[in-house]
């Protein structure tokens, strides 16, 4: 009977630890990356035009502006496995950008415009807040594309 208390008792706990664990696994698997979302706004930060820029606003205007939709996007719920047309991609940032209204970035209304900062930031300066917010058809499935 002790026994199997114990191995009860240690399955609670394995399954209360599980959650937090995993959500710190993937928090060190998708570290931040200052340089990759600077690059990212060099090559794309300009979606009327091939052309890379050339000069970008200064890089503290930049990560403050990167940081806030990351910060917006850290109050969002996890999707694990929720399917919701709330969850999806898409509706997640068009959700982001009604929110943020009108409002130009800090630097004014010059590039990089506000849905390459997001996309940006989304995937380089948070992309682990990113990654837990997708939807998965199982918990621990990798995405698939």
């Amino acid at each position: 009977m002790r026994k199997r208390l114990w191995v009860m008792v240690g399955l609670a706990v394995a399954g209360v630890l599980a959650v937090p664990v995993a959500v710190l696994g993937v928090h060190v698997t998708h570290p931040r990356d200052e340089d990759g979302y600077l690059a990212y706004l060099r090559q794309y930060g300009n979606r009327q035009s091939d052309e890379p820029l050339r000069v970008l606003p200064p890089t503290a205007d930049l990560i403050a502006e990167g940081d806030a939709a990351c910060d917006w996007l850290r109050e969002q719920p996890y999707a694990l496995w929720r399917h919701d047309r709330r969850y999806r991609e898409m509706v997640v940032y068009q959700r982001y950008l009604t929110q943020v209204g009108d409002r130009p970035p800090r630097w004014g209304n010059e590039l990089p415009d506000q849905d390459s900062v997001t996309g940006g930031a989304w995937h380089h300066l948070c992309p682990a807040d990113w990654e837990l917010r997708q939807p998965r058809w199982h918990p621990f499935a990798p995405k698939s594309d």
